[in-house]
């Protein structure tokens, strides 16, 4: 209840209160299901406060969930916590150990037939192999989980592999299937009121094809949607990559996006008041004598 309601730290006292309770058990279903759960409250602690001690704890409590959910047979969970095994070494950077555990995962999926999941473990293979810079695989293996998320009719997921697509097209250098990527991940996440997968595919979108996108294509990525509280927070993350990709110069900005210097300003100074600390000191032009 406390973990619904996003009280980690509530949540991290219970379960480190009563653990002596839980390493009674011997029940292994029960011990990998207490270490699992600890050792999502650790990684989520860890993304709060930045702690790296949280981080080498969850792994160690990872790993603990995978012996007992190997001793107990229960082959979905056992999985599911070798899913988060690679994730997050996925995100400390150290891919071997990532790789490792997320084939395992699939291997696991592919045999209990839970095609959806086995491609969730995909797309996230997908981006280790670009951050590796092996496009090829990245590409191959990317272009699969799209395959069979189109297939399963969940679209967060589905937008979620073809903005990971995305980016492997545009590294690959094909520019206008990558474009295209993202807007039907930002079509498919606005039609099932999906705000934050739309933010990301139109950041991505800026992030990877940059200035090979035409001002008439970037504003289209920008505009085109009814203002309300979504469009606002999707406003705010591009405008905020591109003061931050232009050192602050609003000039350099507002071309990046497709738009005047002038409606960047406006939008500055009365939607977006927060981001005023990203762009260089105005400079006042000396009055002629």
């Amino acid at each position: 209840m406390e973990h619904a309601a996003k009280h980690d730290r509530k949540a991290f006292r219970i379960l480190t209160k009563y653990e002596t309770l839980f390493r009674k058990l011997s029940n292994d279903t029960l011990r990998g299901c207490y270490f699992t759960t600890l050792g999502n409250r650790l990684e989520n602690l860890a993304e709060s406060g930045k702690r790296l001690a949280y981080i080498d704890r969850a792994l160690i409590e990872y790993a603990a969930a995978s012996y007992h959910l190997e001793l107990s047979g229960h082959r979905q969970y056992l999985a599911n916590v070798e899913t988060n095994l690679g994730y997050l070494y996925f995100k400390i950077n150290r891919y071997a150990e990532a790789n490792e555990h997320l084939d395992r995962a699939r291997r696991i999926y592919v045999r209990i037939k839970d095609a959806r999941t086995a491609a969730q473990v995909d797309e996230t293979r997908a981006r280790i192999l670009l951050a590796q810079g092996r496009i090829t695989q990245a590409e191959r293996v990317a272009r699969s989980a799209v395959r069979v998320q189109d297939r399963g009719g969940n679209i967060e997921l589905l937008t979620e592999s073809l903005i990971t697509y995305g980016r492997v097209l545009a590294r690959s250098e094909r520019y206008g299937a990558a474009l295209t990527t993202f807007r039907r991940a930002i079509d498919l996440s606005d039609q099932a009121g999906l705000a934050h997968r739309a933010t990301e595919a139109i950041v991505a979108a800026f992030r990877e094809l940059g200035d090979r996108l035409v001002v008439s294509e970037r504003g289209q990525l920008l505009s085109g949607f009814a203002m309300g509280q979504d469009r606002l927070s999707r406003e705010r993350e591009v405008i905020k990559l591109a003061l931050e990709e232009s050192k602050g110069r609003i000039s350099r900005a507002a071309r990046s996006l497709g738009v005047s210097w002038q409606w960047l300003s406006y939008a500055l100074r009365t939607r977006h008041k927060d981001l005023l600390q990203y762009r260089t000191p105005v400079r006042r032009r000396a009055r002629k004598s």
